[in-house]
């Protein structure tokens, strides 16, 4: 089944793939840069040998044979007269924007086919007010240097860049293999970075792993809070039935406290005189009414009023009893302060 991705990939296009992003995000970055800071020259890798017209391969003043039993990288450096170099002002771009731009028109700025060349530009000076920047194109025919490449890997060297040195003698300032790989569609991977593309597979499949991981541990959370929830339910049940209690309770605490019969029954008897005595007491938490008999010197009503804690107290005409000779009588009704 294929999926369309880049679980489809074999190695070999994944690898190619990791050195385009690699190469295009190098070139985005670098892009960000002041001009006067992008450099485009690349450093020297592995042995350093000078191609010869002949095709023959020199390192310093060794002549190279092809019998060195074993592989070893390069960075194989042409004779500049071997190139056809032209200078010229280009748009200032990103260096991978401006290849392609001298790519679609090397037929134009060079006297050779479009087809029949490998090129590379290599930018020179800052930019001027009108956007432009010097620059080198340098071209070379397409036979000669798979010519090259061939005889150097006839001589055991594995290369890994093919160009002309800058002014330095120690970086690059053109190199024609990466288009001549990825015309051919092949790869030329140093031990190197065999390495580093193991630790960015490696680092992105710790990155898959964690994300499984996170949605394993959020998945098992979902699954817990969903066999909790039939307990989580109960409980809050629970909570606003205890809720519900506690407020009742309180209220009738507070009704207590305001129609407590005895709290007024006891309150009423401190405050009444002592020789007057009650034949009948109604209290219902709001209105008090005592009628009975008292002394001819006690005063019912101004004890009630000097209490305090009536706002109403006023003799009842109706329903009073007739004088005797135990004392006389007396009915009262008086209205409870609210609290």
């Amino acid at each position: 089944m294929k999926t369309g991705t880049i679980l489809d990939m074999d190695m070999a296009s994944l690898g190619r793939q990791l050195q385009q992003w690699g190469r295009w995000w190098l070139d985005e970055m670098s892009g960000m840069l002041p001009v006067s800071m992008q450099s485009q020259k690349r450093p020297f890798i592995g042995t350093v040998v000078d191609a010869l017209p002949d095709n023959s391969f020199r390192v310093g003043n060794e002549q190279l044979s092809g019998n060195a039993n074993r592989k070893r990288p390069a960075t194989i450096l042409l004779d500049e007269a071997r190139l056809l170099v032209r200078d010229m002002s280009l748009p200032a771009m990103r260096p991978a924007e401006l290849r392609k731009l001298v790519a679609l028109n090397i037929d134009r700025l060079m006297p050779f086919p479009a087809d029949s060349v490998y090129m590379d530009v290599s930018k020179r000076g800052l930019v001027d007010d009108k956007g432009q920047a010097s620059a080198r194109i340098a071209a070379i025919p397409k036979v000669e240097l798979a010519a090259i490449y061939d005889a150097a890997l006839a001589h055991d060297l594995v290369p890994r860049a093919i160009g002309v040195s800058d002014e330095s003698g120690k970086r690059l300032e053109f190199d024609f293999l990466p288009e001549m790989l990825a015309a051919s569609g092949a790869q030329t991977v140093s031990g190197a970075r065999r390495w580093w593309i193991l630790v960015a597979v490696l680092f992105l499949a710790n990155i898959g792993v964690l994300i499984w991981k996170d949605v394993r541990r959020v998945s098992a959370l979902e699954r817990l809070v969903e066999a909790q929830q039939p307990l989580v339910n109960a409980s809050r049940k629970l909570a606003l039935k205890l809720t519900d209690e506690d407020r009742l309770r309180a209220e009738l605490i507070e009704a207590r406290r305001k129609n407590n019969a005895l709290t007024a029954l006891a309150f009423v008897t401190r405050i009444v005189p002592s020789d007057a005595w009650a034949e009948r007491y109604s209290w219902n938490s709001e209105v008090l009414r005592i009628s009975g008999y008292k002394s001819a010197q006690t005063d019912v009503l101004g004890a009630l009023r000097k209490s305090g804690s009536f706002a109403t107290v006023r003799a009842t005409t109706s329903d009073v009893a007739t004088e005797s000779a135990t004392g006389q009588p007396f009915d009262v009704t008086a209205e409870w302060k609210p609290q």
